[in-house]
Formats: C-alpha cells, sequence, structure tokens
C-alpha cells in the first residue's frame, strides 16, 4: 500500500462530513501531488465514497432496518424524493465533468476547484444570516417533501469538485427552517443512495476500474476510510457549535487559488 493511498482514504474520512469538500481536497491533492492518477479523479473519488456511505450505515442501524423493512414509509419516501433530485442534476454534470476533467489540469484545476470553494463558502455563509431569535424558535421536525427535493437537487451540484456536498445539504436544509440535528442526519442518510447511485453508474459505463491500484490495497484504503469517517461523524455536530465552516472553506480556497496561481507559467 503506497503513502498517497493512505493520505486520500484520511482526506475522504476526515473531510466527508465536514462542510468544506472532501472532493475538492481530494481532486486538490491528486492533482497536484499524485500524477499518474490524474486522468482517474473522479472514478477514484467516487469509490472512496462507498467507504464512508458504509460508516452511515453503522452509524445508524435501526433507522437503515426501518427502510428496508419498509417501518419507516415517511423517511423511505423523502430520500427517495431526494435521491430522484440528486439524479437529476448530478447525471449530467456527472457525464459532462467526466468527458471534460482532462481539460482541468494543473493550474485550471486547481482554479476550479478554489472558485468552487469559495461558492461553498458563500452557501455557508448563508445560513449564519439567520439572526439568533430566529434560530431559537425553529423546532424539531421531519423534512417535508418539497425540502428533501430542493435538497436533493442541491446534493447533485456536489459531484463538482470544490463543492461540498455536506455544505450544501446542510445549508440548503437549515434555509428552509430545519432544525440543524435533523438536517445532519438527513444529510447523511441521503448521501448513501446517491454514493451508491454514481457507483452504479460507474461500473455500468465501464469506468470503475482503476488502474495501478490493486484490489487489496483498494480494499485496506475503504476499511481506512470507513474507520475514520465513522469516527469522525462521532465529533461532527459537537464541532459544528464551535468553527465557523465558511470561514474554514475560505481559507482551503485561497490555498487552492494560490497552488494554481503558482503553476502559470
Amino acid at each position: 500500500m503506497e503513502l498517497w493511498q493512505i493520505i486520500v482514504a484520511l482526506i475522504q474520512g476526515l473531510a466527508e462530513w465536514l462542510p468544506i469538500s472532501s472532493e475538492g481536497l481530494l481532486a486538490f491533492y491528486i492533482n497536484n501531488f499524485v500524477p499518474a492518477q490524474k486522468d482517474n479523479i473522479l472514478t477514484l473519488v467516487v469509490w472512496l465514497h462507498l467507504g464512508t456511505s458504509l460508516a452511515v450505515i453503522v452509524r445508524y442501524p435501526r433507522i437503515i432496518l426501518d427502510l428496508i423493512s419498509l417501518k419507516d414509509r415517511i423517511l423511505l419516501k423523502r430520500l427517495i424524493i431526494a435521491t430522484i433530485g440528486t439524479a437529476a442534476t448530478a447525471i449530467p454534470l456527472y457525464i459532462i465533468l467526466k468527458d471534460s476533467i482532462v481539460l482541468f489540469q494543473g493550474m485550471l484545476l486547481n482554479m476550479l476547484v478554489g472558485g468552487l470553494l469559495l461558492v461553498t463558502a458563500l452557501v455557508l455563509y448563508l445560513p449564519t444570516r439567520v439572526s439568533t431569535v430566529d434560530s431559537q424558535e425553529i423546532e424539531t421536525r421531519d423534512v417535508t417533501d418539497k425540502e428533501a427535493l430542493v435538497t436533493g437537487l442541491v446534493q447533485g451540484s456536489a459531484v463538482l469538485p470544490g463543492l461540498s456536498r455536506s455544505g450544501v445539504t446542510v445549508s440548503s436544509l437549515l434555509m428552509q427552517k430545519v432544525d440543524k440535528e435533523t438536517a445532519f442526519r438527513f444529510s447523511f442518510l441521503m448521501s448513501v443512495p446517491a454514493v451508491l447511485g454514481i457507483l452504479a453508474l460507474e461500473i455500468v459505463t465501464g469506468d470503475a476500474i482503476l488502474p495501478n491500484v490493486e484490489l487489496v490495497d483498494m480494499i485496506l484504503i475503504e476499511a481506512i476510510v470507513f474507520i475514520v469517517g465513522l469516527v469522525s461523524m462521532e465529533f461532527l455536530l459537537r464541532l459544528a457549535r464551535r468553527v465557523r465552516f465558511w470561514k474554514l472553506c475560505l481559507v482551503l480556497a485561497l490555498i487552492a487559488i494560490l497552488f494554481g496561481i503558482a503553476t502559470l507559467p
């Protein structure tokens, strides 16, 4: 197992639940430090998300069992609605990005990631504009069908590297007056069918094979992602009360843009 494989697994496991775009960080790292995998960035990112999806299933076993057994049909219905919304935006964007990612190499990819991280920082900043009085009035409740659809549509845009899936989905729910705990939980759950769907698309199109990555190494990578992702989920809600994620995202965006400028001829 190579060092870069351990690093990308740690990035995915630590950053997936933080609204700072694990895809953007992975694309930035691979683009600048793993030249052998530059042409396989999207495929590698999709496979890495499998580990964090398994972490969600293990973290919420009762909810997953209720969904599978059709005991919680309301939540299942809303996850299906969210997944349909995700597919509507994610599949066209993913196909376009898959065909054009080779054009975004070196400086251009860094600038793209940096620009989308700036967008994520703005999206994360918007819910903070809600006054303290308004936020205290938000009661715990279930996500509605409309909110699930809107959030699903928003989630689909996160296939773009640098646009945080967690960031845009949680921010979307918060701006629709969903309480923070429910927003995070729904964001976690709706990530699973989205990841499995994209992975299925990779397999169907025959693009799921990663050159220069052995099967044993891939299993070890997924194991690291799963363990780190499971642990990091436990700290997210505590961290969310103390950290302004939009500020962190802004710093990461500036770093990516500076790396792009540094590679100018």
